[in-house]
């Protein structure tokens, strides 16, 4: 009777010493990531070059001629005081242009510089688009603290451990005993 009482509290002891030593639990948590990938193949690249224009235009002007010759030197005068104030030029890198007016041959002149021009255009074909979804599960540790009954079963598990540690040494006593 006493032996199965020993057992019974050992056996109590074993279970609290199991239960005590898993206080800590893993849960796992999932985290959901998703990728998004483009791939393109088949590109046309399509380039157009102009080239520079060198222009000159040069147009004459008449002369009033209606009989009357005071009225004629006075709206050809006009007419060259007018022209003579759209002299102008514009330069910006390459690019230029000029009109004047040339008062001894009576013509407009008009030049222009327009330099190259280049244009680019790329089309891409056989565009694909992928989305992938990993789910990662990562496992991250909750602890909680210890209730009273598992400190009670640690408590019990320790017991039942120096217990048995006596007991071990008393049969070891025992059995190497000179006088026995």
């Amino acid at each position: 009777m006493k032996k199965s009482i020993t057992y019974l509290v050992l056996l109590t002891a074993f279970f609290g010493l199991l239960a005590g030593c898993s206080s800590a639990r893993k849960l796992k948590q999932e985290n959901t990531i998703v990728k998004n990938e483009v791939q393109k193949n088949d590109s046309i690249k399509n380039t157009v070059i102009n080239q520079a224009i060198d222009d000159k235009l040069i147009t004459p002007i008449v002369q009033s001629k209606t009989g009357n010759a005071v009225f004629d030197s006075l709206v050809n005068a006009k007419v060259d005081e007018i022209l003579s104030k759209l002299n102008t030029s514009k330069n910006s890198g390459d690019n230029s242009y000029k009109l004047i007016y040339d008062r001894l041959t009576k013509q407009l002149e008009f030049y222009a510089k327009i330099a190259q021009t280049k244009n680019e255009n790329t089309a891409v074909k056989n565009e694909k688009a992928k989305t992938i979804i990993q789910v990662k599960k990562i496992p991250v540790v909750v602890e909680k603290p210890l209730s009273k009954l598992e400190k009670f079963f640690i408590g019990l598990g320790i017991l039942a451990v120096v217990y048995i540690g006596f007991k071990v040494i008393g049969f070891i006593r025992k059995k190497t005993s000179v006088w026995g």
